[in-house]
């Protein structure tokens, strides 16, 4: 390994920084992650330190340098900035130190080549659904336990959201389409109105208004899903591939009126979409159980109590397990 000098230790964290950014670009070319690859291969140090640039930022799906939160009301508010820097060494927070200078010094730069966003919020998940406003004049409804991070660039407008329900009304600026990405998904407008699950790999893109392009990411070069009102694009985890069904999307959205409408559905399908309301998760013990049914229309706020009667209307027992309630057939 080449020897350690101060110097030099700032030379890795700023290009493990500017890796971190660059990275997060929209496009982003196979020359880019090759440049990459090569960059992390010529010293150990180069992946090391851009494991760290990672955790410091809180990058996971894309870049994230400043945190905001919001409050928890039930009205669009505007979210408020506060710096958030995680890291479990010292030499740490002086590395954030240096690459929060060099990022001040040149982000306006980078914005203006549309490198970098100009604002970055974080609206963090909380136990009730709110209403979140964008500097860009969109509205987010956000459920339960969803955690939504904004970053507006010259040219476009961007949000990561791994995991989680929101309901996007997009203000329309067709100079500046805007991108819905998920962990292993995107969602593409320019101005709508569109509900959004995400759940371990899966997705679910409901249409009320306008028109939306929904791809897998590791779908590069392929036609993306073609949504029009009235239309959910499906994909299962680690498919390339989705499907388009006609759904009504006022039933897809009661959940922002609190109710959970379930037509005659799996509860392989029910609990992935009951579980972010329940004091302790749902687990389905087996595939049998998975294909029972269940129908009807649930008060989000009492849906611990319906899951406690699941044993009066089907054939199943429920067992705390690991902190979770197995479900079993009888």
């Amino acid at each position: 390994m080449p020897p350690s000098h101060p110097s030099d230790d700032d030379r890795v964290t700023e290009e493990a920084a500017d890796w971190c950014l660059r990275l997060q670009a929209e496009e982003v070319s196979d020359a880019d992650r090759a440049a990459f690859e090569r960059w992390c291969r010529d010293d150990p140090r180069h992946g090391a330190e851009f494991d760290v640039m990672r955790e410091l930022w809180g990058v996971s799906a894309g870049l994230r340098p400043r945190v905001t939160a919001t409050p928890a009301p039930a009205r669009p508010v505007e979210a408020v900035r506060s710096p958030i820097v995680r890291a479990p060494k010292q030499r740490r927070w002086a590395l954030a130190a240096c690459v929060a200078a060099l990022l001040a010094v040149g982000w306006p730069v980078g914005w203006s080549f549309g490198v970098l966003p100009g604002t970055v919020d974080v609206f963090l998940g909380g136990d009730r659904h709110r209403v979140v406003g964008l500097p860009d004049g969109s509205t987010v409804d956000l459920n339960v336990r969803t955690t939504l991070v904004y970053a507006q660039f010259r040219d476009r407008r961007s949000v990561l959201m791994d995991h989680g329900e929101a309901y996007f009304a997009v203000a329309g600026d067709a100079a500046r389409p805007f991108t819905v990405f998920t962990a292993a998904h995107r969602v593409r407008v320019t101005g709508t109105k569109f509900n959004v699950w995400a759940n371990d790999g899966e997705l679910a893109v409901t249409l009320a208004e306008g028109a939306v392009t929904v791809s897998a990411a590791a779908a590069v070069g392929e036609e993306p899903l073609r949504l029009t009102p009235g239309q959910q694009g499906r994909f299962a985890r680690d498919s390339r591939f989705g499907s388009v069904a006609r759904v009504d999307p006022t039933r897809v959205l009661s959940w922002r009126e609190g109710k959970l409408v379930f037509d005659d559905i799996t509860l392989a399908e029910a609990v992935p979409l009951l579980n972010p309301y329940l004091a302790q998760p749902l687990r389905l013990a087996d595939r049998r159980v998975g294909a029972m049914r269940i129908g009807g229309v649930y008060d989000v706020a009492d849906l611990d109590r319906v899951v406690g009667s699941l044993p009066r209307v089907l054939p199943v027992t429920i067992a705390a397990k690991d902190g979770a309630l197995l479900l079993s057939a009888r």
